[in-house]
């Protein structure tokens, strides 16, 4: 029984290149939802590394409603997701709606410039796309062992 699964048609590195970038997005992912939640100190330190807008639109003051609460534990949730392989292609759509949900604030219509397109927003959503695109949870992941599983049932 041949498998039309992707990891098949992929070569060995590549693979692993994915597994590194899904672990590595996860493990950001994570952060962002643990420093906001349970260590705002660490918060304020990652604020001034990298992803700046994201965490500064994550630890904002939650008047919005129940935008930012949803936001911090999805953070978290999907980074450990990401990490464990463990619904992979549904972090990775709600990561992206997240990240673009913190993305559309800081854009200023009035004036486009290419700054507002090459940020780490970009990149995170673009990364997450990959991971998306490239069932990455099937390499060494919570996702592989539940579609073999799934699929020894079937045949059984």
């Amino acid at each position: 029984m041949s498998s039309s699964r992707t990891p098949s048609k992929l070569s060995h590195s590549l693979r692993i290149a994915i597994l590194l970038l899904r672990i590595a997005i996860g493990l950001n992912f994570f952060f962002f939802g643990f420093a906001v939640l349970f260590n705002p100190s660490l918060g304020k330190d990652f604020r001034t590394q990298s992803l700046t807008n994201l965490y500064s639109w994550l630890a904002a003051p939650a008047a919005t409603g129940w935008v930012h609460p949803f936001a911090q534990w999805a953070f978290l949730i999907i980074g450990a997701c990401l990490i464990l392989g463990l619904a992979t292609r549904i972090a990775a759509i709600v990561g992206i709606a997240v990240t673009f949900l913190s993305f559309l604030p800081n854009v200023s219509y009035n004036a486009l410039s290419i700054e507002q397109f090459i940020n780490d927003e970009v990149i995170v959503i673009i990364c997450l796309l990959v991971i998306l695109l490239s069932d990455a949870g099937s390499y060494l992941g919570v996702d592989n062992f539940i579609h073999i599983s799934f699929r020894h049932k079937q045949s059984a």
